[in-house]
């Protein structure tokens, strides 16, 4: 499978729904922070720390809001911190570096909760809930993060069978890896006259493949470490997902996390690119 999954051989014509750009878009215009956020619990100043803190653990919640007399958030206070006595002891404010718009992508999000694990969310001028890293959970979160590796994992395909034709790249894997992807094969085959033993591969397998290929790597200024270390966040998260784990996060540090989807990211922009000018040559 070459370059045809994403131009037409044909028409030349880029076929819809195959850019990150459109997975992105979708992310940006129709899915923000508004779909995932949650109500933020609240308690008064006079509140007693002690049974507002009983209350976040029993919520499994880490800020509670502090409200006024008019039910307005005035402030917050941390779980951590209330050891006894009013909360209004505990109460911090609340600065504009802490509060977004329910408006903001959920493409956006993960890089703003890279700096904080929480951030307030303003509607209509006013604080209406509470965002934090444990929302990227949330099956919205989950298809995102997919329809990104799953794209990423198609265009490692694609410059497989660029820089190694005839299937030539079966020469980097060992016997065993061979046998378990032909195994797959097989099993999957049935009447996909299509289905191909590079698509049968493990991550794994491509990493191994293209680490050792210099010309991809110089292509993308990859070192051979870097791409090892990217290779390797990825298919955490891919594993994460795919197994459908309560947390996608517990085996991951945040930084990592962040800094991974944004690696893939920044590869799908620049490959797309490139294989956009092999397509119009």
């Amino acid at each position: 499978m070459g370059y045809e999954l994403w131009i037409s051989p044909n028409t030349g014509i880029r076929r819809k729904g195959t850019t990150f750009k459109e997975l992105q878009s979708i992310f940006i215009d129709k899915i923000t922070t508004k779909f995932i956020f949650e109500p933020i619990f609240s308690c008064k100043l006079s509140d007693e720390s002690t049974h507002v803190k009983e209350a976040l653990e029993f919520r499994e919640f880490d800020i509670v809001g502090v409200i006024n007399d008019n039910n307005q958030i005035i402030g917050f206070a941390e779980r951590l911190e209330l050891n006894g006595g009013p909360i209004e002891q505990f109460i911090k404010q609340i600065v504009m570096s802490y509060v977004i718009s329910d408006s903001t992508p959920i493409s956006k999000l993960l890089n703003v909760l890279a700096e904080r694990s929480f951030a307030f969310v303003i509607n209509e001028n006013h604080i209406d809930g509470i965002v934090t890293r444990a929302d990227v959970n949330k099956p919205i979160v989950r298809i995102y993060l997919f329809g990104i590796i799953s794209l990423f994992e198609l265009h490692l395909n694609f410059w497989i069978i660029a820089y190694h034709e005839n299937e030539s790249w079966k020469e980097k894997l060992n016997d065993k890896r061979l046998d378990e992807a032909n195994k797959i094969f097989n099993m999957r085959k049935g009447q996909n006259e299509e289905l191909s033993v590079l698509e049968c591969i493990q991550l794994c397998d491509k990493k191994t493949i293209l680490k050792s290929t210099n010309d991809f790597i110089e292509q993308f200024e990859f070192s051979k470490i870097q791409f090892e270390r990217l290779l390797n966040d990825i298919e955490t998260i891919r594993n994460e997902l795919a197994h459908s784990q309560n947390s996608i996060i517990s085996n991951i540090e945040w930084s990592v996390f962040v800094k991974t989807i944004s690696e893939a990211e920044y590869f799908l922009i620049r490959s797309e690119k490139i294989v956009e000018d092999k397509a119009n040559i």
